[in-house]
């Protein structure tokens, strides 16, 4: 009886690790994407990252153990105008020469409606600022990665985005719109096998 019990137990561990390595997941390039929307002398226009890591630990049983952390290569950003291009990463801007990433984490996840909320921060330029990410979850299936598609409203202003002259919202907007549509693959074996979203994945 005692042997019969000690093998539940071990199966019931078994188990549990197993859930635990299923809740890991990283980014799965081909179809996820990274968009924000600022308004330019009146007119919306849209931007988005080419290069982006993700890693999300998550289960919708249990989202409060979730946690998601993302990395942009904000070189790889296009707003659709080389000339906007070129201005957003100088000095008063991205300033890509001193903070070439930014980094988002959230470790504080709960139910919200039909979705979940991320309580998490933002590292952008020299600042973190916190920032709330909402967003709706749909679990792998056959053939099919997991879905992580959300949104955030950010002010530039908050990070230092836009010195000087910038600083005027007449011309340039404060408000910022975040849209992220994620492909998730479950993790397996080393987290550094994470890569990034349109680059050729590294040989292992």
């Amino acid at each position: 009886m005692r042997v019969l019990a000690g093998l539940l137990c071990m199966a019931a561990l078994s188990a549990a690790d197993g859930a635990a390595q299923g809740a890991d997941f990283e980014l799965e390039p081909a179809g996820s994407s990274l968009r924000f929307t600022a308004i330019q002398q009146g007119a919306k226009f849209e931007s988005h990252f080419e290069n982006f890591t993700a890693q999300v630990h998550f289960d919708p049983a249990q989202p409060e153990a979730g946690r998601i952390t993302a990395q942009i290569n904000l070189g790889s950003v296009d707003t659709g105008n080389p000339e906007r291009d070129e201005v957003v990463a100088g000095g008063d801007w991205f300033n890509l020469a001193q903070w070439p990433e930014a980094t988002f984490t959230a470790n504080r996840i709960a139910r919200e409606g039909e979705g979940y909320v991320a309580k998490g921060s933002l590292k952008l330029r020299d600042t973190t600022a916190p920032v709330t990410f909402r967003f709706r979850w749909t679990p792998e299936t056959a053939g099919q990665p997991a879905r992580l598609v959300g949104s955030a409203s950010l002010e530039r202003l908050a990070f230092g985005i836009g010195q000087g002259q910038w600083r005027d919202t007449s011309y340039v907007g404060n408000a910022v719109d975040v849209q992220a549509d994620i492909r998730l693959r479950p993790v397996i074996g080393s987290v550094n096998s994470v890569i990034n979203k349109g680059k050729t994945p590294n040989a292992r």
